[in-house]
């Protein structure tokens, strides 16, 4: 393998986010597609990197960045308690979710039409 192939591929491993279920990482948020448990309703939310995500001030936690989140649909009020935590690179390390499910963003979309 070249000079220039080992430089490709270091940048580009680097810049992908493993595929994670419900969780899609884009250049300045992150999108979060759930499912309420209580009637159903498939709702997408989006996180800005900028001002919604906190860091950890300790770093010793496992984690870097995180974010809490209660989550209201329009069909009913049950509260989806959200909790992902990032590393450094906002690649998911930790998710929870009470009260609902994580979708894919097919699932998302297939439902919206």
């Amino acid at each position: 393998m070249g000079l220039l192939a080992r430089l490709m591929n270091k940048f580009t491993s680097a810049a992908q986010t493993p595929k994670q279920p419900g969780v899609e990482v884009t250049k300045d948020a992150v999108w979060v597609y759930v499912q309420c448990s209580k009637c159903g309703e498939k709702l997408a939310l989006r996180l800005r990197k900028s001002s919604e995500i906190q860091r950890e001030e300790a770093g010793n936690l496992g984690y870097q960045m995180f974010i809490n989140k209660t989550i209201v649909g329009n069909k009913c009020f049950n509260r989806m308690q959200l909790r992902l935590e990032f590393d450094g690179a906002y690649r998911v390390v930790n998710k929870q979710l009470e009260s609902g499910t994580f979708i894919t963003k097919e699932e998302y979309e297939n439902s919206a039409s």
